[in-house]
């Protein structure tokens, strides 16, 4: 029959969401893959993917708003005549409030870049966000993965089970690299690395990106977001350093 409903598109720095709601706010479609390089054309294969699906249950879409965020908010607006665009910070901060309305801290970790929003009083009154340095988003597991030879799944799998976390510190990719290869040849097994990696990815948000004197100041309503935090390593290495429970939306 005829839905009416709402499309989201959040073209990122390495990835693409698309997700359909309805007026119910009950998700009917979504889709997710990397850009490769190409946001335009990937958005467009995430739309054809929503004509197949109408064409299969015989829906017929009534678009009653459209909304566009990330890296490529502007540009995917403009291209495909988008109602509204939001400031990403904004979509974070209303994802996270519909999870948890009494939200403290949201952290973002995407494959390139890392937001850490700061919420007092419903209210956000800081941001930070890392300036250069990928080592501690989605592309540096993603390239310890590879040259370890396994996938991004496989390798978190592996963090899961691993009884001695490896102590690999915070520091870049290429020194990090140098980092595992010693650990590799002292016998340490790939499990016990994955997991200090994820321990890494934290330890660097925390402590090279924000600063922290104090792990209070996060306060104990913590969200987290992003597609590195599909990672259960690492949203479990985040509950144990803040000692708090954290969401994952």
């Amino acid at each position: 029959g005829k839905q009416n409903v709402f499309i989201g598109i959040d073209s990122g720095s390495t990835t693409t969401k698309i997700v359909v709601l309805n007026e119910s706010q009950e998700m009917l479609f979504s889709f997710y893959k990397n850009n490769g390089g190409n946001p335009i054309k990937t958005v467009v294969e995430g739309l054809f993917e929503l004509q197949k699906e109408c064409e299969r249950t015989a829906t017929e879409l009534c678009i009653k708003g459209s909304c566009a965020t990330g890296y490529g908010e502007e540009l995917i607006k403009a291209v495909f005549r988008m109602h509204s665009g939001i400031v990403e910070t904004i979509a974070h901060y209303l994802a996270a409030r519909a999870f948890n309305e009494h939200v403290s801290f949201i952290l973002d970790i995407g494959g390139q870049d890392m937001k850490a929003i700061f919420v007092n009083n419903d209210t956000i009154d800081r941001i930070e966000i890392n300036e250069a340095c990928s080592s501690g988003c989605g592309s540096f597991i993603e390239t310890f993965s590879k040259s370890l030879g396994f996938s991004v799944s496989e390798f978190t799998q592996k963090a899961c089970k691993s009884f001695l976390p490896c102590d690999l510190g915070t520091r870049c990719t290429v020194f990090m690299n140098s980092k595992v290869k010693q650990v590799l040849r002292e016998g340490v097994i790939v499990d016990d690395i994955s997991a200090g990696l994820a321990y890494s990815v934290v330890k660097n948000c925390l402590y090279k990106v924000l600063k922290l004197k104090n792990i209070d100041s996060l306060g104990k309503h913590i969200v987290v977001q992003g597609g590195t935090m599909r990672n259960d390593a690492i949203v479990r290495a985040l509950e144990l350093l803040t000692k708090s429970e954290v969401v994952r939306c």
